[in-house]
């Protein structure tokens, strides 16, 4: 039988598993669908949406590199997996 656990612990794992399952909204998808090809894209192609780039950076699904033309962005497998899931 297990142990009865306290109210904390019980938090602690939920925020845990909330930190591993990043929302993804329309935002995003709206911003990675220009990208489905996975071919790198000038940073000027896309729209000015520096909070949710910096979310999906942040998330793996996006990738990004700088060139001597200025910052490039693609969308990594994790990116497409998640654009390829139903709503």
């Amino acid at each position: 039988m297990e142990p009865e656990r306290s109210l904390e612990t019980m938090l602690q794992d939920i925020r845990r598993q909330e930190k591993r399952s990043p929302i993804f909204n329309q935002y995003h998808r709206q911003l990675l669908d220009p990208l489905r090809d996975r071919d790198w894209v000038s940073s000027s192609k896309l729209p000015d949406h520096p909070g949710t780039i910096i979310a999906l950076l942040r998330n793996g699904l996006l990738e990004r590199r700088s060139t001597d033309e200025g910052v490039e962005y693609r969308m990594t497998e994790a990116g497409l997996a998640e654009l390829s899931r139903p709503r």
